[in-house]
């Protein structure tokens, strides 16, 4: 981010700033807005996210389920036992 600076041309000289300020609330100098960088530079693509949480998740939802199954047949043999 860089910090907008106001250009002095030798034009018509400048407005007082009592003029120039909007009544009510606070307002941000000119000099201080800053530019917006493109958000989007440099990132992967939107895809890309979803595709590995999709799979984590399908991991995890089959890791549940063995583990749930190996508990159940333990639970079976205990109880036949």
């Amino acid at each position: 981010m860089t910090i907008k600076k106001p250009i002095k041309t030798g034009g018509a000289p400048e407005a007082p700033a009592s003029a120039a300020a909007p009544v009510g609330g606070a307002t941000i100098a000119d000099r201080f807005k800053l530019d917006m960088a493109d958000p989007n530079v440099g990132k992967p693509a939107a895809g890309t996210g979803a595709v590995v949480t999709l799979i984590a998740g399908l991991i995890a939802l089959a890791v549940a389920g063995i583990l749930t199954f190996i508990i159940y047949q333990h639970w079976e043999f205990l109880r036949g036992a």
